[in-house]
């Protein structure tokens, strides 16, 4: 097994910025001083994920949803990045006295002072039960906060030339991802790195954190978003080095494998982000993988890995030239028509004559060179495999294969023959694990992992018909 700890000196402190945390979401009904609107009356509350400000009063503005705000709270001046007004209810007293109160939602809001360019911590609150450790998954880093050393909890990524340390806590019975960058950056610049850091993360532990963020700069301004992606459950994670922590995994099983299982190291993950943040249709197709799975849905989970099998089909293939033999030794080639002669000779009792022959004139053209330019759908399907080096049986292929199926309705993949609910699920499920196994060898290998993964769909062999010489896991 790789490594799995690097023992370096790194020593965090996250106190100020938590306390500060914890006294916004302690705002309920806390006065607000309108910089710009001194007349009115205002008070700010925490709601469940989320800030409003609650005006007495109508503000104007020629659309709304963009009114920018200048507030005052606890003597610390923000102003509003984007808000939604949630409603504005006018009410008429007797003596005809107009009160009209407005609400407004703060989904992005910041400090006067926050710096635009600056050493930055970001915050995402995370439900403690639904946390995802980093250990048996990644390689980690060691740090030191309060004076205790933890092992399993940081990760420290390369990208652009910048370190990124990702570190989770517990304060408080809360779980907190913390997204640092070590050196001085455009907040822009940081909003993408931990983006693009979320995602990877949220690929291999199947939990992508999000929903709200607290981003501090160096100096502990602070800068209030909520309208990024919510933390989002997947469904499946490639990689896992306990292979007793499966349920579905015989202790035998586990035991051959014990010693085996590896770890992404902090290389590999550091170009899986790189890979995500610098080219788009991968982000996208790292995002569908997730959120397709998050659903749960197996009319949806298919096609959907149906469509990222086409698109990596593309994204990955490098183009080819010429014409190429199956079978590049001439003798071998030859060897193997006459076996198969052989074999149809053997079964021509239960052939036609007519059958017999069709099948012959087949096999003299069994070795006819591939034009590399133009590939029938299905060899453009398994190219990027091919050139990955990523070995596909003939059930791989005929998994992949389904493709042609999802994209052309058949969304049961049953071709209409049974009626058979229970029976349809069970194989729509071993699909979708199927094609997420292929697809997570391809995202890995693409970005130089050298290990195993776990065969999501090994385990539901037994309560099928399906029985292949496959193990619960394979290397790549």
């Amino acid at each position: 097994m790789i490594r799995s700890i690097r023992r370096i000196d790194n020593v965090k402190d996250f106190d100020h910025e938590l306390i500060y945390i914890n006294q916004l979401c302690c705002f309920n009904n806390e006065k607000v001083n309108l910089l710009e609107e001194k007349n009115l009356n205002a008070n700010i509350s925490r709601k469940t994920g989320k800030f409003e400000l609650r005006v007495e009063g109508r503000l104007i503005n020629n659309n709304e949803n963009q009114i920018n705000i200048l507030f005052d709270v606890n003597n610390i001046s923000y102003q509003t990045k984007k808000i939604e007004v949630l409603s504005t209810d006018t009410n008429i007293t007797v003596g005809e006295h107009i009160n009209t109160t407005t609400t407004l939602e703060l989904e992005s809001y910041h400090d006067k002072e926050f710096n635009e360019n600056s050493i930055y911590k970001a915050f995402i609150e995370v439900e403690l039960e639904v946390m995802r450790s980093f250990h048996y998954r990644f390689e980690t880093v060691t740090h030191t906060r309060n004076g205790t050393k933890y092992e399993y909890d940081c990760l420290r990524i390369d990208l652009n030339n910048k370190q990124y340390d990702v570190t989770q806590i517990k304060d408080n019975s809360k779980g907190y991802y913390i997204f640092e960058c070590l050196q001085q950056q455009s907040y822009e610049e940081f909003s993408d790195a931990c983006f693009a850091i979320q995602q990877a993360i949220g690929f291999v532990t199947k939990l992508m954190v999000g929903g709200e963020k607290y981003v501090f700069d160096k100096t502990g301004k602070l800068y209030y978003t909520n309208y990024i992606r919510p933390t989002i459950e997947a469904l499946y994670s490639p990689i896992h080095t306990n292979p007793y922590s499966y349920l579905d995994i015989e202790k035998d099983v586990a035991d051959k494998f014990l010693e085996r299982l590896t770890i992404i190291t902090l290389e590999t993950l550091s170009k899986l982000v790189q890979k995500i943040n610098t080219e788009p249709n991968f982000s996208a197709a790292i995002l569908v993988i997730i959120e397709a799975t998050s659903i749960r849905s197996l009319l949806i989970i298919p096609s959907c890995f149906a469509v990222i099998i086409e698109h990596f089909s593309k994204y990955f293939s490098k183009n080819e030239y010429g014409q190429q033999r199956p079978i590049a030794n001439k003798d071998l080639s030859s060897k193997i028509i006459r076996e198969l002669h052989l074999v149809i000779d053997n079964n021509s009792e239960t052939l036609q004559d007519q059958t017999i022959l069709k099948l012959k004139r087949r096999l003299n053209e069994i070795n006819k060179p591939v034009n590399k330019e133009h590939l029938t759908n299905n060899e453009k399907l398994t190219r990027p495999f091919e050139q990955l080096n990523i070995n596909l049986s003939l059930h791989d292929i005929s998994i992949i294969e389904h493709r042609n199926d999802l994209l052309h309705g058949n969304i049961l993949l049953d071709g209409g023959e049974t009626d058979d609910i229970e029976k349809t699920n069970l194989y729509m499920s071993y699909v979708s694990a199927k094609l997420y196994t292929l697809i997570s060898k391809l995202v890995l290998k693409s970005v130089g992992y050298d290990g195993y993964v776990y065969n999501q769909a090994k385990y539901l062999e037994k309560y099928m018909s399906v029985k292949t010489n496959e193990d619960y896991f394979e290397r790549v």
